[in-house]
């Protein structure tokens, strides 16, 4: 009896400790957003980007499902990562980045990185099908100092979602587009 009780303990247990999703993201602008980017007019600004705090750009955050309570959906998502190599890739459609540049500085106040995702019996690979992405940033350039949030929210018509992570991926593109758009008003006064 002893090893029955032990053995349903053991199963019980393992059930309801979930299991870690690793998902492969990309660090990329999409052809498409680079493609919108293209629009804004080329300035012959010199800038470097400093970011504060300065470890978000390696940032990780470990995190589950919104809506979603237990360890069963909680993968580590690379928002900090995400975020800030696309927005350096964004600015750096119109302007120069270069260490000896004029500082544009980010101060990032928040930046959260929500999904849902559906994986079951039917559809084995977890697959993001909603992305809700917020990026609050206070920036300076030559004395200048603005703030703003930047959001993304994106719904995959798909049930079962039509990629692992390209939702998610694209809602990051959209943010880092808005920013370069953002900034390049400012630079281009």
């Amino acid at each position: 009896m002893k090893n029955y009780s032990l053995v349903l303990t053991v199963l019980f247990s393992s059930m309801l400790t979930g299991c870690a999703v690793n998902l492969p993201f990309n660090n990329r602008l999409n052809y498409t957003s680079v493609s919108q980017l293209s629009e804004i007019q080329k300035t012959k600004e010199v800038i470097t980007i400093k970011w504060n705090p300065n470890t978000f750009p390696q940032r990780i955050d470990v995190q589950g499902a919104d809506g979603f309570v237990g360890g069963g959906s909680r993968t580590r998502i690379p928002t900090g990562v995400a975020l800030s190599s696309r927005i350096e890739e964004a600015l750096s459609q119109f302007v120069q980045l270069s260490p000896n540049g004029n500082p544009l500085t980010i101060t990032v106040e928040s930046a959260r990185s929500g999904f849902e995702y559906s994986a079951g019996i039917f559809n084995v690979t977890p697959a993001i099908d909603v992305a809700n992405v917020t990026f609050t940033a206070t920036f300076e350039y030559k004395g200048e100092k603005w703030s703003k949030t930047f959001t993304s929210k994106l719904k995959d018509p798909k049930i079962g979602g039509s990629s692992q992570t390209g939702l998610l991926d694209s809602a990051w593109d959209d943010i880092a587009v808005q920013v370069a758009k953002d900034v390049a008003l400012h630079l281009n006064k």
